[in-house]
């Protein structure tokens, strides 16, 4: 496996969003997790991981419009080094949906650069005592090469080049598994333009792997 040896420096300056507890944030939704959300917060352009301590609903998709209400409890947060984290009081409530040129607006400010390693590291996980708060642990991505995703016994593997290196991270996104399981296929490929969310995992052992939590088709 190859670990980073070291972080680069930041990625990009991220915008700022004001998180004080009792807050109500809108967000667009790019993500899900068991206990996340991952969203563009509308106000502030910026990405947000929010972490409930109640199961997100599994049928959100990316593009819905769901609004979370801020709580302080930074213990729920697996990895304090993640500047996007939030802690929210109940799981986002569905408020909408947003598509479209709206929707690409939001986006296209936050896509990673291609030229860069992706997360600040070229290996599929990253030590623990090497994140700090001030790099990122969330991405949007578009990769420019194939990307293809196969099902294999051990769960769904995101195949895509980046930075003229070829890529193979776990794939965690439930509405893609859940129709490649129903249809039996091992195998799809996925329509140019389509963006990915990678994030890196709360730490195992020591270290941050990398997984595509969902794909983002283009509206």
């Amino acid at each position: 496996m190859l670990i980073s040896s070291g972080l680069r420096a930041p990625l990009r300056t991220m915008p700022i969003r004001h998180d004080e507890p009792g807050a109500t944030l809108r967000l667009m939704v790019v993500a899900t997790g068991e206990g996340h959300c991952i969203g563009v917060d509308l106000a502030s352009g910026a990405l947000v991981r929010a972490w409930s301590a109640q199961p997100v609903d599994s049928r959100l998709q990316p593009y819905d419009l769901v609004e979370v209400v801020v709580a302080h409890d930074p213990d729920l947060v697996p990895d304090p080094a993640q500047p996007e984290a939030v802690v929210i009081a109940s799981t986002p409530r569905l408020a909408g949906r947003l598509t479209g040129r709206p929707a690409q607006r939001l986006i296209r400010p936050l896509l990673h650069p291609e030229n860069t390693a992706l997360l600040g590291s070229h290996g599929p996980a990253m030590p623990f005592w090497e994140r700090r708060p001030d790099h990122p642990s969330v991405a949007l991505a578009e990769p420019q090469g194939s990307l293809v995703v196969t099902a294999e016994p051990d769960g769904l593997w995101c195949h895509f080049p980046w930075d003229s290196r070829p890529q193979v991270l776990a794939c965690t996104d439930p509405r893609l598994a859940a129709s490649l399981y129903r249809t039996g296929r091992t195998m799809t490929g996925v329509r140019p333009g389509t963006h990915i969310v990678v994030a890196l995992q709360p730490p195992v052992d020591g270290y941050c792997h990398k997984v595509v939590e969902a794909l983002v088709p283009r509206r």
